[in-house]
């Protein structure tokens, strides 16, 4: 069961000179959705309001491509997992083809490390938002 759901259509400007969704785009999916989760239940982006302290910034992606996506498609990008480390947020991400059959499209997986703004260097997750992921889904890493 997926712990949050995000549901868009693929554009024009998305795609590759194939015709299809480039890669990198499915990435831009999985942040849409983990920025839809947070503003859908916790009110803001990644837990970072203007005002924070902290940020999120990716160190590692990647992606399992199964099936392309078309232009005007439409897709759900599901979270199916959230782990939670000392520092570290890691999301896998499965997004389906929903106007073909909902076919799976890719298997992304993303980690997130939580930042001091000022010193760039990591910092514990901050208990509320650890709280929050735990009361939403996510499990410890």
């Amino acid at each position: 069961m997926a712990i949050h759901v995000y549901r868009s259509v693929a554009y024009w400007s998305e795609t590759d000179a194939a015709g299809i969704v480039h890669f990198s785009n499915f990435f831009r999916y999985c942040e849409r959705a983990e920025e839809d989760f947070w503003l859908s239940r916790y009110g803001l982006s990644s837990g970072v309001g203007a005002e924070s302290n902290i940020l999120f910034p990716r160190v590692r992606a990647g992606c399992i491509y199964h099936y392309p996506i078309y232009p005007y498609d439409r897709y759900r990008v599901e979270i199916v997992d959230v782990l939670v480390g000392e520092k570290s947020i890691q999301y896998s991400h499965r997004i389906y083809n929903e106007s073909r059959g909902g076919v799976l499209s890719a298997e992304c997986e993303v980690i997130a490390v939580c930042i001091d703004r000022e010193s760039f260097r990591s910092i514990p997750i901050p208990e509320e938002i650890r709280r929050f992921l735990f009361e939403n889904g996510a499990r410890p890493k």
